[in-house]
């Protein structure tokens, strides 16, 4: 049965209406398999912060933001995600596939992203974390990129003292020379970064590891070596003529062009690519002067590992798609500069082991496909250049190596993904290390309850401070933005976040799904009141006979006369109205906050 179904009471038989009526009230052939939840089973009942890589308490921050503690908002997400600035305009948001308002029939998920943004935007204050006191203990990190920042701040934080080595002229990585200014400023990555710095980390930059230090020189010199360099290295087409003069991959040109040395590009722009980066080269390509940019993708709009909003902000900035098309020669002309490339129509096959559909080639007359180009901005993959650690490296699961004392993070581990995956791999990496250094586990997870009783006009009130029990019917707004007569620059940033008011009313539409129903069932009466006016049929009142108890893993049927309050967490909107309707009342509201300790 397609719910998540959990028992708020067992009412014993005598107590409450009589027999005959909750007999009458309780009919149904269904069975429900229902749980005594545990930790875990109210964690997996918030879906946004499950789906976190970074497990950032988002409920948490959505509701600081909404009730305008913009400082609390930010000091969360400087804790759990280190970026806030960062994050808050450029993360994949994997959290919102899973938000609970975007499930079929309640709607569009909550903002979370924009949400993180606000707090950053609008804080009054300098947040700083509290620094424990030092260890003696030394950590070097290789890369400055998300992930490395990340286990450096953990690290710093925890007492250790930590030195990152950077191969750049400037500490960032990917969010300084992979990302588009209009879409991530650089005075916000400087301010971000200044700040680990401030706790003490120290940035040497402009050296390469393998040249001019060897990863045996640190594990010499420091308790424990980081490798967290990211996927630097381009994947190629393995297309004919991809050394030809006009063939830049996708990576190499953000570099250039956010270092300034690329400030233009002339003619009709090919970027081969479905994910990030591609957008992010199409809408450089067209602020740099293209006459035409096209993004070519070898599946179809449906596969493309971009969200519906970036996909739309690309289109509307003049960009065009092109579906199932393969490179297959890049054609040049005598002084071996592009001329055009010829492409290969496909089809998709079914789905593979890992879900995703292939591609096979289409036969016949019409099978290919040439386009003129000027440039081709090949935007497929990355990986990492693992050439200067001198050895073979066998990786464990704690992110340790079968070099003595060396971990990896981040993508240089898994491979390429996003910003907040590297990020709470590095979090992982970081606990790995100060269990190592300190031969302990200095964490814990405590958990905070806060509970609001039945209040006149309104139990709802005691949770949100909207008028008006309708969160769950406000709209989604869009990311405000500029026209696009005015994205011609390539500095100026294009979204602009939401400001106060709308922080407020995009807030208010959070479910608050760290937020739960309690019924004491030593007072409850069986009136169905509850279940009456539940707007989404959440609420349940069930005979024995009608359900499944998980006792270890087991659905049994425990047989003892309960008439069993029932609530499917799956559509709860926390609304409040089973409060309201209580007559004892014995239906509470109950706030759980779960937050990973770090014990000096």
């Amino acid at each position: 049965m397609d719910g998540r179904f959990r028992i708020l009471a067992r009412v014993p038989k005598g107590q409450g209406e009589p027999e005959d009526i909750i007999l009458a009230k309780t009919v149904t052939n269904k069975v429900y398999f229902c749980d005594d939840p545990g930790l875990d089973w109210y964690l997996d009942n918030v879906p946004c912060r499950r789906a976190c890589p970074a497990d950032t308490r988002i409920p948490e921050y959505i509701d600081s933001a909404s009730l305008g503690d913009y400082d609390k908002s930010y000091e969360i997400n400087l804790a759990d995600n280190v970026l806030p600035h960062t994050l808050g305009r450029v993360c994949a948001h994997p959290c919102e596939d899973k938000c609970r308002h975007g499930h079929e029939g309640m709607g569009e998920p909550v903002s979370i992203c924009w949400m993180k943004r606000s707090g950053a935007d609008h804080k009054r204050s300098e947040i700083t974390l509290q620094k424990a006191d030092s260890t003696g203990k030394r950590v070097a990190i290789v890369g400055a990129g998300p992930a490395g920042l990340t286990a450096a701040q953990d690290l710093s934080l925890w007492g250790h003292a930590v030195t990152i080595f950077e191969e750049m002229k400037k500490p960032g990585g990917m969010l300084r020379y992979g990302i588009p200014r209009f879409r991530l400023p650089e005075n916000l990555i400087d301010q971000e970064i200044g700040q680990i710095v401030d706790l003490g980390v120290a940035i040497k930059t402009e050296i390469r590891i393998g040249k001019d230090i060897t990863v045996e020189d640190l594990a010499g010199e420091f308790d424990a070596v980081i490798l967290a360099a990211g996927c630097m290295v381009a994947q190629s087409l393995g297309a004919a003529n991809e050394e030809a003069e006009g063939v830049i991959n996708g990576l190499d040109f953000m570099m250039e062009v956010n270092k300034g040395s690329l400030n233009k590009v002339h003619g009709s722009v090919i970027i081969i690519g479905g994910g990030f980066t591609a957008m992010d080269c199409a809408r450089t390509a067209c602020r740099l002067g293209a006459k035409k940019v096209s993004v070519v993708y070898r599946r179809t709009r449906n596969e493309l590992k971009v969200d519906d909003r970036e996909i739309m902000e690309t289109s509307i900035e003049g960009v065009e798609f092109h579906y199932l098309l393969s490179p297959e020669t890049i054609e040049v002309d005598g002084d071996n500069r592009v001329k055009g490339i010829m492409f290969q129509r496909n089809t998709l096959t079914e789905p593979g082991a890992d879900g995703r559909r292939g591609v096979e080639p289409v036969e016949g007359k019409d099978s290919k496909v040439f386009f003129d180009a000027d440039w081709i901005i090949p935007a497929v993959s990355q990986s990492a250049d693992k050439t200067f650690i001198g050895a073979e490296l066998t990786i464990n699961d704690d992110s340790s190596t079968s070099v003595d004392k060396v971990f990896v993070t981040g993508d240089f581990a898994s491979g390429p993904s996003n910003i907040i995956s590297a990020i709470g791999a590095a979090h992982e990496t970081a606990r790995a290390v100060d269990k190592l250094l300190m031969g302990l586990s200095r964490f814990e997870t405590k958990v905070k309850k806060k509970e609001w009783p039945q209040r006149p006009f309104g139990s709802y009130k005691g949770w949100k401070t909207i008028e008006g029990n309708i969160f769950d019917l406000i709209p989604k707004l869009d990311n405000p933005s500029l026209p696009v007569s005015a994205r011609r620059d390539q500095n100026v940033e294009v979204d602009k976040g939401y400001d106060k008011d709308q922080t407020y009313w995009q807030g208010q539409r959070c479910f608050l799904c760290n937020h739960n129903i309690q019924i004491d069932e030593t007072q409850c009466i069986l009136c169905y009141n509850c279940v009456d006016v539940c707007p989404y049929n959440c609420i349940l009142m069930l005979r024995e006979d009608n359900v499944r108890v998980n006792e270890n893993g087991e659905q049994v049927a425990e047989n003892k006369g309960y008439t069993y309050m029932v609530i499917d967490e799956k559509n709860c909107v926390r609304c409040g109205l089973c409060i309201d309707a209580c007559p004892p009342p014995c239906i509470t509201m109950e706030k759980m906050e779960v937050t990973t300790v770090f014990n000096k």
